[in-house]
């Protein structure tokens, strides 16, 4: 009945939710909920019968681990077999939950739970905390963050559209993006195909802050914690701002730090009982993390130290199979197609490139987003856990691990120092180390020692509670001030002490806690109805906000959190909104900024692609840079694009641009007939064109408002390309070519 109960609370939401938003078709809620219960169904069996728990929050982390494996394994099969399809979804996912039922039943080691012994505080605020963030998140994502747009939802959406894995390119930005681990890509996909559009999807890191958390608790737990203590970490993590801002948008960045997380967790785990389970499914972890992200591979002598930190053992060899199903069919992709496992840049060991890519390190290195000055880590650090987090944190964090450090080596103190050695692998593996996200899988483990604060004195234990209590008051209402610090222009307002929680909407935060506390205490009466009774309430919760904020602030829509802008200029805003309105069906090309995926429209009703500017319609980047390489492309002058780093400039030189991060080869040459040829090939029959933005401007030929030479051709020919919306940033033509 509990389990019955929260699965109608959540349908209902669901529905009420999308209905608001323009998801009318009664069958595909009917298939998305048949595909959710089918990959839980899958990775129930397969905990219980292979990979058995020890408690209930450890089986919450072990299906949920599972469940983003089926889930990943699926859309590779289906994906790299052109069958990804609801038909073909439905029939791959019934047979694995099929499959799932052969192997024997092992027996149960849960054991009881004891809510009664966890603090309502943190378990109240934290539910009012994600309430707020789902229903914020419902109708604001993914303008929320800029990658969103820029590619994490426009790759599962044109996967979707197409049925089948490709590489798409990301012109007028990272190149790096397109060639980067999908699991993540893989993730959004499946929630978008039953609803062919982003109802779920929007809110698609949500449920990895819920198991990230769950891991802290766990990983508290298991180094000795009480209930009461190992809640904290959870709770502060959940309210580190990045957290919120990541479980509220659709990157990738959270679902990589939860990764880690579980891999942590996983790995104490079969270190400590060296059972060849334990080492599988760490290995399926660790594979879903290195295969989430390009900057989980920086991470990896935290692992390597976790495995062999009681000596070689053979049983580590079970973790193989794992990470070779999840993580290496990305970076061999990238070996066979573009010629090196981590393109576009080379890999290069010693001194010795085994194997050789668009550009090596010194080019990533060309950034103004690298800096040698240490003097900086310290805002880096408060930029990446939130500063109104950070500097509460720190001496309470201090305490704590001088408290886990008396306690020995293992694990205490090897969970102590893995912040601690993330740091300088941060600081010195990522070129691009002013860029505080890369830390996040960092913030859950840095949170761990403010379990271990507490001694045996009540009134100690008393006040740190108080103390944490205050400190997440301070966190939701925070101060209209920033900590002064001379830094560079791209760190302005890192230090700013802002609330998550917007002050006009304190008040109804206040309330909602209180409700929460109120049912955690009724829950506490019969503990097989807690979770079931929060999570229902915490979906009640994020729908009423989600429906009222619709309504509440009228003219304008509730910004009831108080979030970082993803600085999307409005105008490109505009635009969009003139083609969610005014275009379906349709073919639309675009350029200028690489922000594409607003104009597939609601549901995904636009195919939107990047046409090049010369004969080659389907060529990318790889295709470019080996034919330059190998001296079958060589750009005629006068060249409307050069070669640069991130707004910074290269020696210019003939050859191979190996020191360039930006090389443009597909920007370099341009033809106006064998473009109109492409957009012809293509099928296209409107045209977005956007200016410029800073990284390109300097680069890249373009008219006196900024925009790229398409705006030139298309405005030479306005019977070919009639113009139907226009402002400073942003146009729009429809396409008829005879």
């Amino acid at each position: 009945m509990p389990m019955l109960t929260l699965i109608g609370v959540l349908f209902a939401a669901n529905a009420w939710v999308g209905w608001l938003l323009g998801y009318h078709s009664v069958s595909r809620y009917v298939i998305f909920w048949t595909l959710s219960a089918l990959a839980l169904a899958t990775a129930w069996n397969t905990v219980t019968r292979v990979f058995p728990a020890v408690s209930r929050v450890d089986a919450i982390i072990r299906v949920g681990v599972v469940t983003f494996a089926v889930v990943v394994v699926a859309g590779m099969l289906l994906g790299s077999a052109g069958r990804l399809t609801i038909a073909g979804c439905l029939a791959l996912q019934t047979l694995m939950c099929a499959a799932s039922m052969f192997a024997p039943v092992r027996a149960s080691g849960l054991t009881p739970p004891n809510r009664r012994a966890v603090s309502v505080v943190p378990v109240a605020v934290c539910a009012a905390l994600l309430s707020f963030g789902a229903g914020f998140a419902m109708t604001h994502s993914p303008l929320t963050l800029y990658d969103s747009v820029s590619y994490h939802l426009f790759f599962a959406a044109r996967w979707v559209q197409d049925g089948a894995l490709s590489i798409i390119p990301t012109p007028f930005s990272d190149i790096a993006q397109a060639y980067a681990p999908g699991n993540g890509e893989l993730w959004f996909a499946w929630l978008m195909l039953p609803f062919h559009g982003d109802l779920a999807a929007r809110i698609g890191q949500l449920p990895f802050a819920i198991l990230a958390a769950a891991t802290l608790y766990a990983l508290a737990r298991r180094l000795g914690a009480p209930s009461r203590h190992a809640v904290y970490p959870a709770a502060f993590f959940l309210f580190s701002r990045p957290i919120l801002e990541q479980a509220i948008g659709a990157n990738v960045d959270l679902i990589c730090a939860a990764m880690f997380l579980t891999s942590l967790y996983f790995g104490v785990v079969a270190v400590e009982r060296n059972d060849r389970r334990d080492w599988m499914l760490w290995g399926v972890s660790l594979g879903l993390f290195w295969g989430t992200k390009y900057l989980a591979l920086v991470y990896t002598p935290i692992f390597l130290l976790l495995a062999f930190s009681h000596g070689p053992r053979t049983r580590i060899a079970w973790a193989l199979p794992g990470i070779a199903v999840f993580a290496l069919p990305w970076y061999l992709r990238n070996w066979f197609v573009a010629g090196s496992p981590i393109y576009p840049a080379s890999l290069t060991i010693a001194g010795v490139t085994l194997a050789r890519g668009a550009f090596t390190r010194a080019a990533m290195l060309n950034t103004v987003f690298h800096t040698s000055d240490v003097r900086l880590l310290p805002v880096m650090a408060a930029h990446g856990m939130g500063p109104s987090l950070f500097f509460f944190w720190i001496p309470f964090a201090l305490a704590g691990a001088a408290s886990m450090i008396r306690r020995g080596w293992w694990p205490h103190g090897f969970i102590a120092l893995v912040p601690v050695l993330m740091v300088p692998l941060y600081w010195f593996g990522f070129p691009v180390n002013v860029d505080a996200r890369f830390l996040m899988p960092a913030i859950g483990p840095a949170m761990l020692p403010l379990a271990f604060t507490f001694r045996k004195s009540r009134v100690w234990n008393a006040c740190v509670e108080g103390a944490y209590a205050l400190g997440l008051i301070w966190i939701v209402v925070g101060a209209h001030a920033e900590v002064p610090a001379t830094v560079p222009w791209f760190m302005g307002g890192w230090l700013a002490l802002n609330g998550l929680v917007t002050s006009t909407f304190v008040a109804g935060f206040v309330v909602v806690t209180a409700m929460m506390a109120f049912a955690w205490w009724l829950a506490s009466r019969s503990p097989r109805w807690a979770m079931p009774l929060m999570a229902s309430l915490c979906a009640a919760s994020a729908t009423v906000l989600a429906t009222g904020g619709e309504h509440w602030c009228r003219p304008s829509r509730c910004e009831y959190l108080d979030t970082t802008s993803p600085y999307i200029r409005a105008n490109l805003v505009g635009g969009w909104r003139w083609v969610a309105a005014n275009v379906r069906d349709s073919t639309i090309a675009y350029t200028g900024i690489n922000l594409p995926y607003p104009l597939t429209g609601e549901q995904l009703t636009n195919r939107v692609v990047y046409v090049n500017i010369d004969g080659r319609p389907r060529w990318r980047f790889h295709d470019y840079d080996r034919a330059y390489r190998a001296g079958r492309f060589d750009p005629m002058p006068p060249l409307l694009a050069t070669s640069s780093g991130e707004l910074m400039p290269v020696a210019q030189r003939s050859g191979a641009r190996d020191d360039a991060l930006r090389p443009r080869y597909e920007r370099m040459e341009g033809v106006r007939d064998a473009w109109v040829a492409n957009l012809k090939t293509f099928g296209v029959r409107h045209l977005f064109i956007a200016a410029l933005s800073a990284y390109e401007i300097d680069y890249v030929w373009h008219t006196d408002g900024g925009f790229p030479v398409e705006d030139t051709w298309a405005r030479s020919d306005p019977r070919s390309f009639r113009l139907e919306y226009e402002n400073p940033q942003a146009r729009v033509y429809a396409v008829d070519l005879p």
